[in-house]
């Protein structure tokens, strides 16, 4: 579920790649959270999306979700942990899976309708060059609904998470890239939340 992580981070993920579905984190957190993601999702989309892209995709379970709501949608995941991807080639055979981080997307330009992704924001090493990226793969009028921690500096340090962004530096970062922000809602707890970023039409 990482996007961009040193080489021992992303060894930790792939030797956690077997055991990562039976996780107590899947029912309590990751689940609420990826129904609360597709749900925003329904809401702001005005067609159905034709491909649906997860940045830091994990094992797949959130694109698993995207296909029980949109089944007709090519679904696309991508992450640098290769375990992971192994474990969601296994479990979604019929969608498409890459080895890579989100600061380097094996996507062409304007290839997207959706871009999801929940709960590894924070690890991202380079997020302005993954937004920028994230921007680049959605078509015009496509969206990036982000699911990540939103605590404040203090509570960032307890929990070891200290690339956590408050709102404002959130919508910044989405405004760099040239996306226009249309809101955050709650997801799980005040302290995760969805960014909702859309690609402006070219006019």
């Amino acid at each position: 579920m990482i996007a961009h992580q040193p080489n021992t981070d992303i060894e930790r993920f792939d030797r956690w790649s077997k055991t990562y579905e039976n996780s107590p984190l899947q029912n309590w957190l990751f689940d609420r959270v990826h129904r609360g993601i597709i749900q925003i999702a329904a809401q702001v989309l005005s067609t159905e999306p034709t491909v649906i892209a997860d940045i830091g995709c994990g094992t797949g379970r959130l694109l698993r979700a995207a296909a029980e709501r949109w089944p007709n949608a090519r679904l696309i995941g991508v992450d640098p942990a290769e375990g992971m991807v192994e474990e969601a080639k296994q479990r979604h055979p019929d969608a498409t899976f890459y080895v890579a981080t989100a600061e380097a997307l094996p996507l062409p330009d304007y290839s997207v309708d959706l871009a999801l992704s929940t709960l590894s924001f924070h690890h991202w090493q380079d997020h302005a060059a993954a937004l920028h990226e994230i921007a680049r793969v959605l078509r015009p009028g496509g969206y990036f609904i982000l699911g990540d921690i939103s605590a404040p500096r203090w509570l960032a340090r307890i929990i070891k998470h200290a690339n956590t962004f408050n709102q404002e530096s959130m919508y910044r970062l989405f405004r760099d890239a040239g996306l226009a922000v249309e809101g955050q809602r709650p997801l799980y707890t005040r302290f995760v939340k969805a960014t909702i970023g859309k690609r402006p039409l070219i006019k």
